[in-house]
Formats: C-alpha cells, structure tokens, sequence
C-alpha cells in the first residue's frame, strides 16, 4: 500500500541507525546519497548523541558539508519529545512547513509524529525484523524504508502539491 505524503521543505535524519553506526565506525549511506538528497531539500540531523560527537561522524563519513543542521542531546530535551524536531526545522528556517523524518526506532518516530512531521522508518532486517517493524508501525511511521536511497525514491514519486 502507498499512502501520499506532503512534499516536504525540510527533511530531519538520525545519526546512529541511518547515516551511520556509530559503534562499528561504518557508513550506512554513501556521501553521494547524502549529497543528492541535500540537491532536493535542506537536511538537518537530530541525534542524541553530543553535537561534537556528531559532527565528529558526519564529517568522518563525508556527510557534514550537506547537513543545514545538527541538533544534539545539549540542545534540550531528547526525543521523543518533539523539541529537538522543532528545533532542527528553526535552525534550517523550515519552521512550520511540512517535512518528514527518518529514523530508526520508535523514539525517532515519536518524536516526528509529535512534531507533526511525516514519520519515516528506516526497514528492519535480520532477526527480529518483523518485530521491529511492528514497534516502528504502532509508533506512527508513515513508511518502512531503505535507507537515504529510499527517502530519494519517495521524493521522486508523482504528488499534489
């Protein structure tokens, strides 16, 4: 089933679980990905790791040049609270116009539901996937995606504006 989403003005993205994983130090999008969706709309992170540690990844990874903003556990509240959402959109000037999120786990999407931006998911695999995605689902994401290259093939889909 495709449901229609708002075009977005913004998009937010987790760190850990969808630009990288932090503990492996490995990439999971490549910096041309990033830089294509940073081509269609401006990209803030929001994280709950330290803004330094953050900046630390996306930049180590090729990331940091294409992300508008990054909000960290300093900033105030974590998420699920949708104040680091919130907070994110400001700093991109986006605040108060349509954007979707893409994160990893069921915070992430609370977070965007609260902050009443399209709540996207990032599609478990492996072992314990199907529950996973079950936990993502009841917490509101709009969609289980693949990752930077999914938010590209939603953004390419025909839509009212």
């Amino acid at each position: 089933m495709t449901i229609e989403l708002p075009a977005p003005a913004a998009i937010v993205l987790d760190l850990d679980g969808v630009l990288a994983d932090i503990e492996r130090r490995t990439a999971l999008a490549t910096p041309d990905e990033v830089a294509a969706l940073a081509a269609e709309l401006p990209l803030a992170v929001v994280t709950s790791c330290p803004r330094r540690l953050a900046e630390s990844v996306l930049t180590r990874h090729g990331f940091r040049e294409h992300i508008g903003a990054v909000v960290g556990s300093e900033d105030g509240p974590g998420k699920p609270s949708p104040a680091p959402v919130w907070l994110a959109l400001e700093r991109l000037d986006r605040a108060g116009q349509p954007a979707w999120m893409l994160g990893d786990n069921p915070s992430d999407v609370e977070a965007a539901v609260a902050a009443d931006v399209v709540a996207l998911a990032m599609a478990p695999r492996g072992i314990g996937g199907e529950a996973h995605a079950a936990r993502l689902r009841r917490a509101g994401a709009a969609e289980l995606i693949g990752g930077i290259s999914g938010l590209l093939e939603l953004l390419s889909r025909p839509r009212d504006s």
